[in-house]
């Protein structure tokens, strides 16, 4: 990725921006600290930037649906206590 500071940036805005476009991701650095990432516009669907992030090993692609998978567990009703009664609990029960 490519890395230009913040007064470079400054001097040629323009250019960084039609790079970005271009597809270029370029990260802006403030004291040879990384500080911001100028990055192309995503495309309605998402897409373009999507496989650009697969291919960088960044992401993976699902694969299952989410309608496959189980439903959550069951967590139990709410007895009314808050968790200061419940931590008052378990401490009155440990030896």
């Amino acid at each position: 990725m490519t890395t230009v500071s913040m007064r470079d940036l400054s001097h040629a805005v323009g250019t960084w921006v039609d790079r970005a476009h271009a597809g270029e991701s370029i990260i802006i650095t403030r004291n040879g600290r990384p500080w911001a990432r100028l990055v192309p516009e995503l495309t309605q669907t998402g897409s373009d930037y999507l496989d650009q992030l697969v291919a960088e090993g960044r992401v993976t692609v699902p694969t299952a649906s989410l309608a496959d998978l189980p439903e959550p567990a069951p967590t139990g009703a709410w007895d009314g206590r808050d968790s200061t009664d419940v931590i008052a609990e378990l401490r009155e029960e440990s030896p």
